[in-house]
């Protein structure tokens, strides 16, 4: 929660987060489906899908701060930026379709690497925008993302050149970058067009930009990463 608050108040437009849901139906914001907590010195795992979300309030982040909910995300970003979420949980597409809709303030959208789950929720809740991640080159961008609805490609970094971004925006598609935190890199993907990217720097990253829109002298560019 802090690192959400502290995003945007570096100017982030928006956040990015991973959830999974408890056996009793809560959906909670972790990047792995495993929570962990230390006991007598001994790290203790669970499966998140297994316990409840009492029992699961035992386990901590590793800064000692809770598990968060992703309603109190939510409540917490309020109309102050976006949230896009992540499902990695399976089958929990109409609790997460749930918690959007009892948000209806906030600015959200779904996304996941199974291209099946972000069409469920949408087919649950017509109004949640949709994106497709994406750890390779598709090499017929229309023929993979056809038939999704899908209002954006979440294309890693590494396999993003300027082809790319011409064949998605052909598509009628956005392309957000996932993870850059190379200020030097962001400003070679701002000049090809994509549209939004992803970082764990929304400060620094938002400051290059800046600079370079501003006129700046560029940073010694390194060559392109991905397919040329």
């Amino acid at each position: 929660m802090a690192a959400f608050s502290l995003a945007i108040d570096q100017g982030a437009d928006g956040i990015e987060l991973d959830v999974h849901a408890t056996r009793d139906g809560v959906v909670v914001v972790h990047h792995d489906p495993l929570a962990l907590r230390r006991i007598a010195g001994r790290a203790e795992s669970v499966r998140i899908a297994d316990v409840t979300a009492a029992e699961l309030a035992a386990y901590r982040l590793p800064s000692g701060d809770p598990i968060p909910t992703l309603s109190d995300v939510l409540t917490l970003v309020g109309d102050r930026a976006a949230v896009y979420v992540e499902v990695k949980g399976t089958g929990i597409e109409r609790l997460v379709a749930a918690v959007l809709e009892a948000h209806p303030a906030v600015r959200s959208a779904v996304h996941a690497f199974d291209h099946r789950i972000p069409v469920a929720v949408r087919r649950i809740r017509p109004t949640t925008p949709i994106g497709l991640l994406s750890a390779s080159y598709p090499l017929d961008v229309r023929a993979a993302l056809s038939g999704s609805g899908a209002a954006a490609l979440w294309q890693h970094t590494e396999l993003i050149d300027e082809a790319l971004v011409t064949a998605v925006h052909a598509a009628g598609m956005r392309l957000i970058a996932w993870t850059e935190n190379s200020a030097p890199h962001a400003r070679l993907l701002a000049a090809w067009g994509v549209d939004a990217l992803c970082t764990d720097e929304p400060g620094a990253l938002r400051a290059a930009l800046t600079a370079a829109a501003a006129g700046a002298p560029p940073e010694h560019q390194p060559p392109a990463r991905g397919q040329r």
